[in-house]
């Protein structure tokens, strides 16, 4: 009767690191059955099987002359084989006491001759065999020996290779689940907002203050509900609970000239004089083309009359150039009231100076002076400022077209000023400071598009450029995969990503990049290149060596072409 296997030491162990590779009763793959392949090759046998090892049987991954798909570990000569580091070579099984009754030795499949490397983990636990197996006594050369040696070092790289692959699959499948949770519950709270936003439009400014207050209390950091809260306080009468609404809103967005304004409205309905020019100062030193408001006058009046005519005359003499544009404000250097006049009335005739916000992208300020309101001039103000803009980004690219691209940068700043929410314009600013190397300024630009337009795919790409040059790769990563999720078959994006992806020694992901390209651009010799070099980083030279050959090939076939055209 033949003896049973021992069990190693660490057996417990031993399992668990071989389950952790999720191996056991999964399909045939050809990376493995290459393996095989090669061994009963080399081997010379007709039999060649890579043997994972479980608790009570042996499962064979791959086989070559074999069509069982496992056996018992008590009949397994690769359960002798796991016990040791060195492969185990048995030169005729009849002769050796362990194996001379095994029925596998006595009938079908016969063995008379087995050579097995074991499969060791890189902690040293032995989890399985590559063998070769024949039906005639036998030996192997040192040669021969080696190359099976050497052949289950690769079948274990394989096996890793697998197993991280499998790790980065989770993990990727876990940020997706969790990007998917916090989606679901910033779609759940922005119901709030939007409900808000509906009754604020209604009128229902005490149901709207309900809505947005909820928003906040879910998400404090939802600045946008604080400004529309705001604006309903101040429906309300409820002055000093819009101020810290408005004051709130503009720590987190301080450059935005509408809020400063009403702030400024809602500054001098509460008497602080000072802080509302403060607040229409700022508005226009963000923009310096936004109307000063007709009631500054009113404002002066409460103030030391010496006092506001310093602070007045500084203020035309730092703006006189725009003054110049915008004939249309006339606010005299001297002009003070001896009184205010009816609160009501003030407040109310203060919200004609509110921006005005269109719906294509363009912000629009109404302009007026202390004389009466005149729509058709400021009609033409507002037809004027808006083809400037156009004309700045127009000189631009013909400067562009020159190389002139620090004067393209200048006309393109020029329009931004005019119309700030031109996303073309940033695109076309950040691409001249890409082209004179200005990386951060161009990233600025880009980011400042995608914040007007976060579905431009082709953007990210650029940003994700800059971000390459600047050397920061995870970050260009980011982008190439948010114009992916845009575009899917933006080959330029694959390229680059992967490239990305090669300097943050994330291979198997630039090989996957890689060959998504490969896909779109079949016939792009530097892209089997690369692919092939990442390739042996991870070791994989039959792969690597099947992209190098595809580059081969492709430079064999130009020859003739090549030699046709030198004897024209």
């Amino acid at each position: 009767m033949n003896s049973q296997p021992p069990l190693p030491n660490n057996e417990l162990d031993r399992l668990n690191a071989l389950r952790q590779y999720q191996i056991l009763d999964t399909p045939p793959e050809k990376v493995f059955d290459d393996f095989t392949f090669l061994a009963a090759q080399i081997c010379r046998t007709p039999i060649a099987i890579i043997s994972l090892v479980d608790g009570n049987r042996q499962w064979f991954k791959s086989k070559v002359g074999l069509t069982a798909p496992e056996t018992s570990r008590d009949l397994a000569f690769c359960a002798y084989t796991i016990l040791h580091s060195k492969p185990l070579i048995v030169r005729n099984a009849l002769s050796d006491s362990r194996f001379a009754t095994n029925p596998l030795v006595l009938s079908d499949p016969n063995i008379r001759f087995y050579a097995g490397a074991p499969l060791m983990t890189p902690e040293g636990f032995g989890i399985g065999s590559l063998c070769v197996i024949d039906v005639v006594p036998r030996d192997l050369s040192l040669e021969q020996v080696e190359a099976l040696r050497v052949l289950s070092s690769q079948v274990m790289a394989q096996l890793e290779l697998r197993s991280n692959a499998m790790t980065i699959s989770r993990s990727i499948m876990q940020r997706q689940q969790a990007a998917a949770q916090r989606r679901r519950q910033y779609d759940f709270i922005e119901v709030f907002y939007r409900r808000g936003e509906e009754k604020t439009r209604q009128g229902d400014y005490k149901g709207a203050i309900v809505d947005f207050n909820e928003f906040l209390r879910l998400n404090p950091n939802g600045f946008k509900a604080y400004y529309d809260r705001g604006l309903a306080r101040q429906k309300l009468g409820d002055y000093k609970g819009a101020m810290i609404d408005f004051d709130m809103y503009l720590r987190f967005n301080p450059n935005d000239v509408e809020a400063r304004n009403n702030r400024g409205l809602l500054r001098f309905e509460l008497g602080d004089y000072k802080g509302a020019i403060a607040d229409y100062s700022h508005a226009m030193h963000i923009n310096p083309d936004h109307s000063m408001p007709g009631e500054m006058g009113l404002i002066y009046s409460e103030l030391d009359k010496k006092e506001v005519i310093v602070e007045h005359t500084h203020y035309l003499e730092l703006n006189s150039s725009d003054m110049d544009m915008h004939a249309d404000i006339n606010i005299s250097q001297t002009h003070t009231h001896s009184m205010l006049e009816d609160d009501s009335n003030t407040f109310e005739d203060s919200t004609q100076f509110l921006t005005v916000n269109s719906n294509d992208a363009e912000e629009v300020y109404v302009s007026f002076s202390n004389i009466q309101y005149q729509p058709e001039d400021d009609t033409q103000s507002l037809r004027l400022s808006s083809d400037n803009a156009k004309l700045h980004i127009d000189r631009g690219n013909a400067r562009c077209q020159l190389n002139d691209y620090s004067g393209a940068i200048e006309d393109y700043t020029q329009s931004l000023k005019i119309n700030p929410r031109n996303a073309q314009a940033y695109i076309n600013r950040g691409n001249a400071r890409f082209v004179l190397k200005d990386y951060t300024g161009a990233i600025d630009d880009y980011t400042q598009c995608l914040w007007i337009n976060p579905n431009h795919a082709q953007t990210y790409i650029s940003r994700g450029n800059a971000y390459c040059e600047l050397e920061d790769y995870s970050a260009a990563v980011e982008d190439y995969t948010r114009s992916l999720e845009l575009s899917s078959n933006n080959s330029e994006a694959y390229i680059n990503r992967a490239n990305a992806r090669s300097r943050l020694k994330d291979y198997n992901g630039a090989i996957e990049d890689y060959t998504n390209f490969l896909q779109l651009n079949p016939n792009d010799a530097k892209a089997y290149i690369s692919r092939g070099n990442a390739r042996s980083k991870l070791k994989d030279y039959s792969g690597a060596i099947e992209d190098y050959k595809r580059v081969w090939s492709k430079a064999i076939d130009e020859l003739p072409k090549l030699s046709s055209e030198d004897r024209r």
